[in-house]
C-alpha cells in the first residue's frame, strides 16, 4: 500500500519536472519583445538550463552517497520552484541566466533521482507511465499562457502560476518524506544489488559495439524534439501569422501528443516491441512534418499534435532497449552516457537553430527536424545491427 501511494507521489513529482519544459517555447514570442532581446536568445536560456542539468546529473551519484533520494528530490523541486518564481519577477534577460541554471540544477537532479528510484523499486510499466506523467506536466504551461495572452495578461503571470504549482509539489513531497523512508528501507538489498552491477568504466563501455550509435540516437531524437518544443510557437507566429495566444495553444498540442504517445506506448509496447514502436513513431513524425510544410496554417495545430504522438514513444523505447543490446551489467553505465548525449543535444541544438533561423528564416524548422529524424533512423538501425553482432 505504501509502495503504491509513494508511486503516486513520484508521478506528481515528475509532473512538476515537466512543468517548466514547455513554458519557454510558448512564452518566448512575448518574452523576447518584453525583454528587448533578439528572437534567437531563447537558445541561450535553453543552453544555460541544460548546462545546469548536465552538472546536476554528473554530480548526482556523489550526492546519492551522502543523501537519500527523497532528500535530493525535495530540495531539487524547491530549487525549480524558486527559479520559476524568479522568472516571473526578473526584468533583465541577463539576470534570467542564473535562474535558468538553477532551474537546470533542480530539474536534472529530479530526473536522475526519480528515474533511478523507479527503475530499482518498481516494474517496467511504472517507468513507461513515469514519462507519460512528465508529459502531463508539459501540458499546463502552454494552456495557462494561452489563457493569459487571450485576456491581455503578461507572460509573467504564467511563470508565477507554474512556480506556485511547483511550490505546492514541494510541500507534498516534504510532508510525505516518512513514506519514502519506509518503502526504501524495505528494499535496501535490491537497491544495493542494482548499484553494484556493472563496474566497467565509461571509456570501456564506449568501445562496445553499438554504444556510439545509441548515443547518437539520443542526440538526434532530442535535437528534433527540443527544436519543436522550443521553437514551434515562434515558428507559427513568424511564418504562419498566428497570434501569440493561438501559437501557445497550438504548441501546447505538441505536448498533448507526446503525452498521448507515451500513454499509448505504455499500454501496447509489450505486445508490439520497442523496435516496431520506434518505426511507427518515425513514420508518424515523417508524415506530420511533411504535412506541416504543405498544409494550410489552420491545420498546423493538428499536425503538431500528430508529430507529438510520434515523438512520445521514442525516448522511453530507446532507454528500454539498452539492457537488451548491451547487457544488464552495462545498462547503468550506458544509460548514463545516453542521458548525457541527450542533455548535450538539448544544450546545443535548439540554440544553434535559433541563430540559424534568425539569420535565414524560422521557416526552415520542419526541414531541420527532417534532418535529425533521418539521422535518428539511421543510427538506430546501426545500433540494432551492432547489438545483434555483439550478442552472437
Amino acid at each position: 500500500m505504501f509502495s503504491i501511494f509513494l508511486l503516486i507521489i513520484i508521478y506528481i513529482a515528475f509532473i512538476s519536472l515537466g512543468l517548466p519544459d514547455s513554458m519557454l517555447g510558448a512564452a518566448w514570442p512575448a518574452m523576447y519583445t518584453d525583454l528587448g532581446v533578439p528572437i534567437s536568445f531563447a537558445g541561450f536560456l535553453t543552453l544555460t538550463t541544460c548546462l545546469g542539468t548536465v552538472v546536476s546529473s554528473l554530480f548526482y551519484s556523489g550526492l546519492r552517497k551522502r543523501f537519500r533520494t527523497e532528500t535530493i528530490t525535495v530540495v531539487s523541486v524547491l530549487l525549480t520552484a524558486t527559479a520559476l518564481l524568479l522568472y516571473s519577477k526578473i526584468t533583465s534577460f541577463y539576470l534570467l541566466l542564473p535562474a535558468a541554471f538553477v532551474l537546470g540544477i533542480g530539474g536534472g537532479a529530479v530526473d536522475a533521482g526519480l528515474n533511478t528510484y523507479v527503475a530499482i523499486h518498481y516494474k517496467a510499466r511504472a517507468m513507461n507511465f513515469l514519462h507519460a506523467f512528465w508529459g502531463i506536466g508539459t501540458l499546463v504551461g502552454p494552456f495557462l499562457l494561452s489563457y493569459f495572452f487571450s485576456h491581455g495578461i503578461s507572460w509573467r503571470r504564467g511563470y508565477t502560476s507554474v512556480g506556485s504549482i511547483q511550490m505546492a509539489v514541494f510541500v507534498i513531497i516534504l510532508v510525505t518524506l516518512p513514506i519514502w523512508k519506509k518503502v526504501t528501507d524495505s528494499d535496501n538489498l535490491e537497491a544495493a544489488d542494482n548499484i553494484k552491477s556493472g563496474d566497467s568504466s565509461n571509456m570501456v563501455v564506449l568501445k562496445r559495439k553499438g554504444v556510439k550509435p545509441a548515443l547518437l540516437g539520443f542526440f538526434s531524437y532530442c535535437a528534433m524534439e527540443q527544436t519543436a518544443m522550443l521553437w514551434s510557437a515562434t515558428y507559427l507566429v513568424t511564418t504562419r501569422g498566428f497570434s501569440e495566444g493561438d501559437a501557445a495553444t497550438a504548441a501546447g498540442l505538441l505536448f498533448w501528443g507526446i503525452t498521448m504517445g507515451r500513454i499509448i506506448s505504455g499500454l501496447v509496447a509489450d505486445k508490439l516491441g520497442d523496435s516496431l514502436m520506434i518505426r511507427i513513431s518515425h513514420i508518424l513524425i515523417l508524415i506530420g512534418v511533411l504535412l506541416l510544410i504543405s498544409l494550410p496554417s489552420g491545420l498546423s495545430a493538428i499536425v503538431l499534435f500528430m508529430i507529438g504522438i510520434g515523438c512520445g514513444p521514442i525516448y522511453p523505447a530507446m532507454l528500454h532497449q539498452t539492457p537488451f543490446y548491451f547487457g544488464r551489467e552495462n545498462a547503468s553505465r550506458v544509460m548514463g552516457l545516453e542521458m548525457t548525449a541527450a542533455y548535450v543535444s538539448c544544450a546545443v541544438i535548439p540554440p544553434l537553430f535559433g541563430i540559424i533561423g534568425r539569420h535565414i528564416s524560422m521557416a526552415i524548422m520542419p526541414f531541420w527536424m527532417l534532418f535529425f529524424l533521418a539521422m535518428n533512423f539511421i543510427v538506430i538501425e546501426m545500433k540494432k545491427k551492432a547489438g545483434k553482432a555483439e550478442r552472437l
